[in-house]
This record gives C-alpha cells, structure tokens and sequence, in this order.
C-alpha cells in the first residue's frame, strides 16, 4: 500500500499539472484573438472621429498593424518551412498595396465592418483578413 507522504506528493503533482493545463488553456485562447468584430467597429470608429482619443485609436491601428504583421510572419515561416508548397495553395497570400497607409485601412476596415453587420460577432482578425481580401485581390498569375 502507497505511503501517506506519497499520496500527499502524487496529489500535489496532479493539482501542478491541472493548474498548468488551465492556464495554458487560457493563454491559448488569448493567443487566438478575442476581439470580435463589434468590439473593432466600436475602437477603429472613433479613430477617424476623433484624433484626441487615443486608447481606441491605439486599439485599432494596434490590432490592424498587429494583424500585419503576424500575417506576414505566417508567411514567411511558411515559406521557410515548407519550401516545396505554394502558400496560395494552403490559405492565399495578401496583396495589401504598399502605399496603403493606417488611415486607409482604418476607413476600409470601417466600412467592411459596417456592410456586414450579422458578422460582428465573428473574431476581429478574420473579418479584417476578409476585408482586405475584398478590397485587394490578388491579379491572378498567368
């Protein structure tokens, strides 16, 4: 029979271990983006509104630069990993022009949101990707 100490151990380990679980549990829910598209609307329209708020027009351009640029480390792990596939191919590639400025894809983003009201319950992140899908498609390769 298991010694009391022991048993005292083994439950101390299983609690380290659950409350470990949890807590990347959680910080995998963070890490996928709990902005809905409502909460953006409600950020990215004050921040044509009115330049004196800057929290929310730190939100906004934050998460839309953030968005940048975790697409484009996307694609260059991609690239680097898995040489021998087309990026297209597995989940496109964004043709955002370079002269498009925060301002632009602010008011773009906007008006996405605002077109497509059912939506705003969705993640922030995948109606911004399909905003700038709309509004810049890729020129087909021939």
């Amino acid at each position: 029979m298991a010694r009391p100490g022991r048993l005292i151990q083994l439950a101390a380990f299983l609690a380290t271990m659950l409350t470990t679980a949890v807590a990347v549990a959680a910080d995998e829910a963070y890490l996928k983006g709990s902005f809905t598209g409502a909460e953006m609307l409600k950020y990215c329209k004050v921040a044509n509104d009115d330049s004196v708020r800057d929290f929310e027009r730190g939100v906004c351009t934050g998460f839309i630069d953030g968005f940048a640029a975790g697409h484009h480390a996307a694609e260059l792990w991609h690239a680097f990993h898995h040489r021998e596939e087309n990026i297209d191919s597995i989940f496109g590639h964004l043709c955002v022009p370079r002269d498009a400025n925060r301002t632009a894809l602010v008011t773009l983003f906007v008006r996405y949101l605002e077109s497509h009201p059912d939506n705003l319950d969705w993640s922030a992140g995948l109606l911004l990707e399909s905003a700038l899908r709309e509004a810049y498609p890729c020129k087909e390769e021939k």
